[in-house]
């Protein structure tokens, strides 16, 4: 007699377990469901099998090839796309020559077969059902037969006011090949709900046989858990892997057990485990291959897949860990949480009950895990990054958790306090900001909604109102998927790290309040603000016409738009145009820059100017088509501030060219370094007494459309062109690289050169800064992916570049070692 095992399923239910691998290939007790499965068939001399395959059908194949290793023959039948129970069947039609047996691949069961096999013969039955009877049978077949065992109703998945029986279908069905002609191959039929309704429509013999071994759906984690359970107290008869070396303690080969090691029965360890000195195994416990339990851990009521490193004083409570995790030290993960495959939880984190991680995530130390984490590749203390914080739209950053995210920097002003939101005009963004908007009116504030406008000018608002703090959400124009969220304080800079850290840890944690409904305050909206803030501009121009004529850039016509009616109303002449320059990529894009450049010189054009999509940064192009870098950039509102304010101070990050301090010293002035990131500039800037000086710098740093009218302004009253103002800044050479480096070594990274030029002179105010030979350059671990940016000054671009691949090349080496 031949059977078939249906193993396409992909076990939704059962994620993260099912991410990547088909439901049958998930391990019970240290095998696959559907090797149990293949090891009944097999003690019924049920040995030639069809398997159907649908969902990663390699993952079947490749373990399990045709058979010969367990006894069997096997033989596979693919569906392209799902076709129903009976569909995937009708597959292998060719094959079932004469009455045949079908079983799940994904549920545990000791069920007699042969007696099942001798009732359907002694019936003469067309299609015999194995039924069991269950407490809850809502997520089943329910079946009802009459004494002759022969079925006269049933329903697929009732609910509870639909339930007429506890005996429900288990999937196990005995079969005539005459069943296979009442439908068509790749028309898609199920068992239960097409064929046979078609049967007891028809008045086919069509019977029941009720099992009273043991049958386990698992088709959820509770059942998973459940099933390992029943198979440690025996209450299913399956083989266990390894030799039971005392009662209910299963041991694999080379398993290595250290000293006072305690272990509670029962308990499975796999193949070639160690288990390290003063660890608990309590009972119920499935550790599986290779894997490393360390010193005074305490795992119970968990199953460990294969290959997971768990360091020591680790606690496992009804837990799940799958393949390649690594637990480092001190981890606690509570009951029903489940780890997914190749996540690394790092030192104290804790992961709460019920809580699923899907696979390949990172949680970074410390780290109390209350909600899900499914999307993205990381759950961290710093939900931050080095500007804000960005995501994918409904992958990271989802509506629930804006909601969430709104809500904690809402409980930071306590209830009381008004907040500033805004957006940009793309959909998702509009969408994102509602979210913000419910969850800061749940926390107890009084929103101030200014619609769409750019980010520069929500920073204006912010200070006009006296608002105490504000969020803008922005997209890139050329990917609105892409989001990227700022969040102000009441002087309109990006909060500080402090006050991030506060948000995230009431963000992890949950912790904070939501306001009674009698609080919840009105929404405010406040429209038209971006025609003052572009008012207040033009009345801050001293001089009387800047007729410049300049090309401008931008990929959002929004921009476009706005600053092409501000300049013209100025007395500029403006020729638009959209060039693709990423200010993300420089390499990527450097042509069309180029393109650009040699527009602005060829056209005639006194200057060109592109800015981003948040308005926050311009790039600039001389007369002469030269491109002013990022570096030339700061040099140059540097000079101007220089100029305008005799004994100014100009703050500028660490990783900017010395040539500022030049400048400085030609023009009485003063330099001042921080740290690369928006906030701690913008928040160094602001704290200058001189207000005048303050808002001037900081309009030039994070104002492109009021920055330009100054830097315009500036040229007028002291009759320059923009390369007259170019060529008063001395010649520098930089040069800068990225180069991979995991966040395991970032640490290590600078620790070692730190060590290694300790007989230098060096700063270590972010990164390390090493000043050498003339020159100096900077070794800076990236706030948001896993790399090294390496940034050199020197006397030379050929000095310069030697000294950055001289530190690229160390970093590398580190990080190998």
């Amino acid at each position: 007699m031949k059977s078939v095992i249906m193993a396409g399923g992909e076990g939704t239910r059962l994620r993260p377990l099912t991410c990547n691998i088909p439901k049958p290939m998930v391990p019970m007790v240290n095998k696959p469901v559907m090797e149990h499965i293949i090891e009944l068939l097999k003690k019924h001399s049920l040995t030639d099998i069809a398997v159907t395959l649908q969902y990663m059908p390699n993952k079947i194949k490749n373990y399990f090839n045709d058979g010969r290793e367990y006894g069997v023959n096997l033989k596979y039948y693919i569906e392209d796309k799902p076709m129903g129970t009976a569909g995937s069947v009708k597959n292998a039609e060719d094959f079932l020559d004469d009455t045949f047996i079908v079983i799940s691949g994904d549920a545990l069961t000791d069920i007699d077969l042969s007696k099942a096999i001798d009732f359907h013969f002694s019936k003469k039955s067309m299609a015999t059902l194995v039924l069991k009877k269950v407490e809850i049978p809502l997520e089943y077949g329910v079946v009802v037969t009459d004494e002759e065992g022969r079925i006269t109703r049933f329903l697929e998945k009732p609910s509870w006011g639909e339930v007429f029986s506890d005996t429900v279908n288990t999937g196990i069905y005995i079969l005539s090949p005459e069943v296979l002609k009442y439908y068509n191959k790749d028309e898609i039929f199920d068992f239960s709900k097409d064929l046979f309704p078609l049967l007891l429509k028809d008045n086919k013999p069509m019977y029941g046989y009720v099992s009273e071994e043991y049958w386990c759906d698992i088709g959820d984690l509770n059942a998973y858990s459940q099933a390992h359970k029943d198979v440690l107290e025996k209450r299913v008869n399956v083989s266990i892997p390894g030799n039971e070396i005392e009662n209910g303690v299963w041991a694999g080969e080379d398993c290595s057990i250290e000293d006072n090691v305690i272990i509670e029965a029962p308990c499975v360890i796999g193949a070639n485990t160690k288990i390290k000195k003063g660890a608990v195994l309590g009972s119920f416990t499935v550790l599986g291959e290779n894997n490393i339990v360390g010193e005074r851990s305490g795992i119970k009521r968990s199953v460990i897949w294969k290959n997971s490193v768990l360091e020591s004083n680790i606690q496992l409570r009804g837990a799940v860990v799958c393949d390649k995790v690594n637990l480092k030290e001190n981890v606690s993960s509570f009951e029903n949480s489940v780890i997914g495959d190749g996540t690394v939880v790092k030192e104290n984190a804790i992961i709460k009950p019920n809580i699923k991680i899907w696979p390949d995530k990172i949680v970074e130390e410390e780290t109390e895990v209350n909600s899900n984490l499914v999307w993205g590749s990381k759950f961290i203390r710093s939900i931050f990054g080095f500007r804000g914080m960005a995501g994918e739209i409904n992958v990271d950053i989802t509506p629930e958790y804006a909601s969430k995210l709104g809500a904690a920097y809402g409980s930071i002003f306590k209830g009381k306090g008004r907040v500033a939101v805004s957006s940009d005009n793309s959909n998702p963004a509009k969408m994102l900001k509602i979210s913000f908007v419910a969850g800061l009116v749940s926390a107890g504030l009084k929103v101030l909604d200014f619609g769409t406008m750019h980010l520069p000018v929500i920073r204006s608002a912010v200070r006009f109102y006296g608002a105490d703090g504000g969020i803008h959400i922005g997209t890139s124009s050329r990917n609105v998927g892409r989001l990227q969220i700022d969040f102000i304080d009441k002087n309109g800079s990006n909060i500080e790290r402090g006050t991030e850290r506060k948000i995230e840890t009431m963000f992890q944690r949950e912790d904070f309040s939501r306001c009674e409904g009698s609080s919840i305050k009105d929404v405010e909206v406040i429209p038209d603000y971006t025609k003052f803030y572009l008012r207040s501009i033009v009345n801050n121009v001293r001089s009387e016409k800047l007729n410049y004529k300049i090309a401008l850039n931008s990929s959002s016509e929004s921009i476009l738009n706005s600053v092409t009616e501000l300049l013209t109303g100025l007395g500029c002449s403006i020729e638009k145009v959209n060039i693709n320059i990423n200010y993300g990529n420089k390499e990527m894009n450097i042509n069309n820059r180029e393109y650009f450049a040699k527009m602005v010189s060829m056209g005639d054009f006194d200057l060109g100017v592109s800015i981003e999509d948040t308005s926050e940064k311009m790039m600039l192009v001389d007369n002469a088509g030269r491109i002013v870098t990022d570096d030339m950039f700061t040099a140059l509102i540097s000079l101007i501030m220089f100029r305008n304010i005799d004994g100014g101070t100009v703050v500028v990050p660490i990783s900017t060219s010395h040539v500022i301090e030049q400048l400085a010293d030609k023009n009485n002035g003063k330099v001042v370094r921080t740290k690369t990131s928006h906030q701690d500039l913008m928040n160094k800037i602001l704290a200058s007494d001189i207000k005048e000086q303050v808002y001037d710098q900081f309009i030039l740093n994070f104002d492109a459309i009021a920055g330009i009218v100054k830097i315009l302004d500036f040229m007028k009253e002291n009759n320059y062109m923009l390369s007259d103002l170019v060529d008063m800044i001395p010649d520098f050479h930089i040069n800068e690289r990225e180069v991979e480096c995991s966040w395991n070594s970032k640490g290590k990274v600078i620790r070692q050169i730190i060590q290694e030029n300790e007989n230098e002179s060096i700063e270590t105010l972010e990164g390390v800064k090493i000043f050498k030979d003339g020159g100096w350059v900077l070794v800076l671990p990236d706030a948001e992916q896993p790399l090294c940016k390496i940034k050199s000054e020197s006397f030379s671009a050929e000095f310069a570049e030697e000294l950055t691949n001289q530190y690229v090349n160390k970093v590398r080496e580190i990080n190998k070692s």
